[in-house]
């Protein structure tokens, strides 16, 4: 891979030509939202004209990233280092020397050491992305932290209520998604609907939940539907017991993280996610771009991405009860099912849209860069021109 970031003239970047490159630093590549995420950002920022390069400790999924942009994703084990200041990491920052970058990215909580440590080695500001929530302590910024990105409103005020993070630091800015084709969920005569959750498979995330209100789906449709549980963790053992305690052997699918998502969600009727605490819901975010309804517990930032009666259908955490009551009764009317999957997706198109979430970006980018926006145009310049 060239270890040159690209020069760019002032009539294809959005900023000057020194100040187009940008370090993003993630926690992992492995399949999920925040790799999802990652995506974006870099097709997004690179839309723009800037020249973003992506580092991770971990290897992406070969073909998750399009080539073009895979020539800018950089391995380095180093950035799992228990200790930082190892000599793996001094060979991090003498890579990012040479590329002579503006700004770091980080774009999860977990990222803010390795932020931090090049931040003070390069000399240039760092932001974090923060999707989860955390507790005091869980995050310390030093003075080159100049914003924190939270991903909805109720991380926002975790940050200020929980962790302390100053308030003057912090902005929303929702995380967005490009818009997947609209595949029409077509089936064969006697094929099941299919009911899908894709969590980490955890004990916050409470899958249990999902599993017994499968079982009251099945009752309900006399055996008629097919569950899908995405995702790999420590509850997984538990979960299949429960599924055998429960007689859902035969309804029941788990597929692990490396499935694509996109074609989970395009076999999916109904998509549920049943979490007791829930930052954003990147996956929610998905199946509504894919067009299909929601159903999923009223917590944290699912409360103002689902729109109860429109998008979907918000419900009390571990309640299976008035999951399977929702579940049924979208699966018994598919053309209501079908227009508020419509509706979820048009709400993706208009409030959570990949081209939102890059304009909020690059105008946080500017104003940590002491840039200002020429007239109007989108184009950044610096202050003193």
């Amino acid at each position: 891979m060239g270890r040159d970031v690209p020069r760019m003239n002032e009539t294809t970047s959005v900023f000057p030509p020194e100040k187009a490159a940008v370090l993003l630093v993630a926690e992992s590549l492995r399949p999920g939202g925040m790799t999802t995420y990652a995506r974006a950002l870099m097709k997004g920022l690179t839309a723009v004209g800037l020249a973003p390069r992506l580092c991770a400790p971990d290897e992406p999924v070969p073909g998750f990233f399009p080539d073009a942009a895979r020539r800018q994703v950089h391995c380095f084990p180093a950035l799992n280092a228990v200790v930082l200041r190892s000599l793996r990491m001094w060979g991090v920052a003498h890579w990012a020397r040479e590329q002579r970058f503006a700004l770091i990215h980080g774009l999860s909580s977990f990222s803010a050491p390795a932020c931090q440590f090049l931040s003070g080695v390069l000399q240039i500001p760092y932001l974090l992305t923060v999707q989860h929530y955390q507790d005091r302590g869980d995050i310390r910024v030093d003075r080159g932290c100049r914003g924190v990105l939270a991903s909805s409103e109720s991380i926002r005020e975790n940050l200020v209520n929980d962790a302390r993070v100053p308030k003057e630091l912090i902005q929303v800015v929702p995380l967005g998604i490009e818009l997947p084709p609209l595949l029409p969920r077509e089936r064969t005569a006697g094929q099941r609907p299919v009911v899908t959750t894709c969590a980490p498979l955890t004990p916050m995330q409470d899958v249990a939940t999902f599993v017994r209100a499968a079982r009251e789906i099945s009752t309900a449709l006399d055996g008629g539907c097919q569950f899908v549980i995405v995702g790999e963790g420590p509850e997984e053992h538990a979960l299949r017991k429960l599924v055998r305690q429960l007689q859902l052997s035969h309804h029941v699918v788990f597929s692990h993280e490396g499935v694509s998502h996109d074609q989970v969600l395009r076999d999916t009727d109904v998509y549920v996610q049943t979490p007791r605490k829930e930052g954003f819901g990147f996956a929610v975010l998905e199946a509504m771009g894919h067009g299909r309804p929601v159903v999923s517990t009223s917590v944290g930032g699912l409360l103002s991405l689902v729109r109860d009666g429109q998008t979907g259908y918000l419900v009390p955490p571990e309640q299976p009860a008035a999951i399977a009551e929702k579940v049924v009764a979208l699966l018994r009317d598919p053309v209501f099912c079908a227009r508020m999957g419509e509706a979820a997706r048009a709400c993706v198109a208009k409030d959570y849209s990949m081209t939102a979430m890059i304009r909020r970006t690059v105008r946080l980018y500017a104003s940590v860069l002491g840039l200002r926006e020429q007239n109007g145009t989108g184009v950044f310049l610096a202050r003193s021109l």
